[in-house]
């Protein structure tokens, strides 16, 4: 959901936890002006004030303006970013979500996520994990001579059933941690597109759930015979007319 001017210099204001009177000073507008823009008014301040702003807050003019709602600036290299071309052509084409994929990006445990993926692809951890596991081995080794020497100890079963869980498969270990990060990411995404979600989707379920249940009050008064529904366009008719629509007003 975009924001209006107004709002991100009120946002941007407050993160450097300026007054309207500190900012006024700050950028030679006035503070009238500034309560004006921040609050929408209409007002037609110029343009020399709004790039003044843009200055002062290192921010594009076209964020404030609407046509972007990143703060950084164009001319950054897309070098500093990392990306292969055809990262980057993905990420232009749209073919997907953008402010879904910024909502990951900007998640804290993103970066874990992203080096414990980088963990297990580049098989970084294989041989400390093959060392924990040599030496959980010698371990087992270890207590099977005691055992076979001494006779078996009470208790020993569940020694070696402990030991034997100890043993870490790599490939399951570090997928389960890429998992386990990945999914905490998509709850918090699901919890804060849950208001959105439910201000776009209702208007669509409540029409459903109208509809339906113009459908069920139909079928019960033919049940009653209440109204009798002789071809299908009987019951197009009826269901019209529960809706408050005329055929005229189908009419284009």
């Amino acid at each position: 959901m975009k924001t209006t001017m107004g709002e991100k210099i009120k946002d941007m204001r407050v993160e450097r936890h300026l007054t309207t009177k500190q900012l006024a000073l700050e950028t030679g507008i006035s503070e009238a002006v500034l309560n004006g823009l921040e609050n929408d008014s209409g007002r037609d301040v110029g343009y020399s004030r709004i790039i003044d702003l843009a200055k002062f807050f290192e921010v594009p003019t076209d964020y404030l303006l609407g046509f972007t709602e990143s703060r950084i600036t164009k001319n950054i290299e897309l070098k500093e970013l990392g990306l292969s071309d055809k990262a980057i052509g993905v990420l232009l084409s749209k073919r997907q979500d953008n402010e879904l994929v910024s909502q990951l990006i900007e998640h804290s445990e993103f970066s874990n996520l992203i080096n414990a993926i980088d963990i297990y692809v580049k098989q970084i951890a294989g041989r400390s994990i093959n060392i924990i596991n040599n030496l959980t081995a010698m371990m087992q080794h270890g207590v099977e001579n005691y055992a076979a020497g001494a006779g078996m100890p009470e208790g020993y079963g569940e020694a070696i059933n402990y030991i034997n869980e100890t043993k870490v498969d790599e490939d399951e270990f570090l997928r389960y941690r890429i998992t386990e990060r990945f999914n905490q990411i998509l709850r918090d995404v699901y919890s804060d597109n849950a208001e959105k979600a439910e201000k776009s989707i209702p208007s669509v379920i409540a029409d459903s759930n109208e509809m339906t249940g113009f459908m069920l009050e139909i079928l019960d008064q033919v049940k009653a015979g209440e109204v009798e529904i002789a071809t299908p366009m009987d019951a197009v008719a009826l269901m019209m007319n529960k809706m408050g629509v005329s055929e005229e007003g189908m009419k284009i």
